[in-house]
């Protein structure tokens, strides 16, 4: 069992160390042990006794069956839909059984409901799709989604073969190196026919998603964009944990959203905040709030970024419970607050969470990415999701460059277990310029070490890294274990406990350039 890093296994990590990203190869359709979590309180989230209205639009009077091609159900499906929106509002009800279907569009003042055993699935060839979604709806009012029933994305048909088996052991030693390698070892990277989200909803306004399931989805489960007024309650994401990019709630440009009394558990992001040119979002964003979730992610339990250009404020996220099961390694991050890419980041709030199993337990992070420079709205997720490129250039490298900003932030009444990484808190400095994090308050924060060592890696300094993916996992091992701040003003740490700890080589607290 290796406890330090050498010489020679540093310059073999920087010389022939490899990302595990396969990139080609037919769908891997094979469902492994472990690829859904052990842990699953369906009950404790979905009412199985909600019933339909009376005089419902249902889709079965349209021509919709359970035996009838995915093309047929989309037609009558959307027929219904038309009607009950033509006739000013109503509920269409879906029921008897799973329907295949293609891209629906929803339509104002419309109610989906998706009765207990029964579902929208999409079809199994990721063809016939539009707006990269099962469900799509653009400027729209008053729309809803409820019922018991499903929305099921098959989302485990469109990836490829991972390089390895599903890994449930803990290594008796903290690497990141080799953790961050083990995890995209575990993962299906995207085939060429994967088709996009389940639920799209874009420039819509006054949403309620209630009572329903979201299964298996390819990539962003439920993404909103633009939107205004979204209210998501008692709702279920339960995604295979290997497939890449399939995050829970994409919360994108949009405002006045709360998500209260859900459960995720998914392979990326889970509850993710994003604000960038290139996703189509087009101004600040705000008026957020989470809480009462409980989520499961290989990734970020909650987020905000990676991909942020315009400013992000007003956020609160309280009483959840953050955490991994089965497989190692564990979530890559509980909290995770990033502004690298032009956006002011501030006024965020983080309260009375419990985490299990998420690697670093709270990661924030100022840096200057500035992807808006070299990306487009086709480019940005070429390797997640095909689009076409068309003739849309990246914007001028000077718009967002030098931008970002994070300040006013509150992360409070945390308690902690088997984390294997300290906290974090780092701004940067490029080109002879240094930019903080500022007034960053961490009070009651309660931290307990998993039962193993962590390797010795010496350094002789820690990059700055400041123009590459954020994430807490690119600063491998540091010298400190309970937390790690470069660059800040008015940091405040008070009532901060950390424990479990079995090597003497790291100190507890390093504050590096922190006024």
């Amino acid at each position: 069992m290796k406890t330090k890093r050498n010489i020679f296994d540093k310059l073999n990590t920087l010389l022939f160390g490899k990302d595990l990203r396969v990139t080609t190869g037919e769908p891997y359709t094979q469902v492994r042990e472990g690829d859904y979590s052990s842990y699953y309180p369906l009950e404790k989230y979905i009412d199985f006794t909600q019933q339909a209205p009376d005089n419902c639009y249902d889709i079965r009077d349209y021509g919709a069956d359970i035996n009838a091609t995915d093309e047929a159900n989309a037609k009558a499906i959307q027929q219904a839909i038309d009607k009950c929106h033509q006739d000013g509002s109503g509920t269409v009800l879906i029921s008897g059984g799973m329907y295949i279907t293609t891209t629906i569009f929803l339509r104002s003042n419309v109610t989906l409901f998706i009765d207990k055993d029964s579902s929208l699935s999409a079809n199994t060839s990721g063809k016939g799709y539009k707006h990269n979604a099962l469900i799509y709806a653009f400027d729209c009012d008053n729309i809803s989604i409820t019922g018991g029933g499903k929305l099921i994305g098959n989302g485990t048909l469109f990836g490829l073969k991972p390089v390895s088996e599903n890994m449930f052991t803990p290594s008796p030693v903290i690497d990141v190196i080799k953790m961050r390698q083990d995890y995209r070892a575990q993962i299906r990277f995207a085939h060429k026919s994967k088709y996009g989200s389940i639920l799209l909803t874009e420039k819509c306004r006054n949403i309620k998603i209630h009572n329903i399931i979201f299964e298996d989805s390819p990539w962003w489960t439920y993404k909103m964009l633009v939107c205004d007024g979204v209210k998501i309650t008692d709702t279920v994401i339960w995604n295979n944990r290997n497939v890449a990019n399939s995050d829970g709630f994409d919360i994108a440009g949009s405002c006045n959203v709360e998500i209260d009394h859900c459960f995720v558990s998914t392979a990326d992001d889970g509850i993710v905040l994003k604000n960038a040119i290139w996703c189509g979002c087009e101004k600040e964003m705000h008026g957020i709030t989470v809480r009462n979730c409980e989520v499961i992610s290989r990734t970020n339990c909650f987020k905000i970024g990676t991909e942020t250009t315009y400013d992000i404020y007003d956020v609160t996220v309280e009483d959840c419970n953050f955490l991994m099961t089965d497989l190692y390694p564990g979530a890559v991050s509980g909290v995770s607050i990033e502004a690298c890419d032009g956006a002011k980041v501030h006024d965020v709030k983080v309260k009375n969470i419990t985490m299990d199993r998420c690697t670093c337990p709270l990661f924030i992070r100022l840096g200057n990415r500035n992807r808006a420079a070299e990306v487009t709205s086709a480019t940005a997720n070429k390797t997640e999701i095909v689009k076409e490129a068309g003739d849309e250039k990246p914007v001028g490298k000077n718009i967002f460059d030098g931008k970002s900003e994070m300040y006013n932030i509150t992360v409070e009444d945390i308690k902690a277990a088997n984390v294997e990484l300290p906290v974090i808190v780092a701004g940067y400095r490029q080109k002879l310029k240094t930019k903080c994090c500022t007034d960053v308050t961490i009070r009651n924060f309660d931290i307990t070490y998993r039962d193993a060592i962590e390797i010795k890696d010496n350094r002789l300094f820690i990059p700055e890294y400041t123009k590459v993916y954020p994430e807490c996992w690119r600063f491998r091992n540091l010298p400190a274990y309970g937390i790690w701040a470069r660059h800040c003003r008015n940091l405040k740490i008070e009532n901060f406990t950390c424990r479990g700890i079995k090597d003497g080589h790291r100190k507890e607290k390093i504050f590096i350039d922190c006024k």
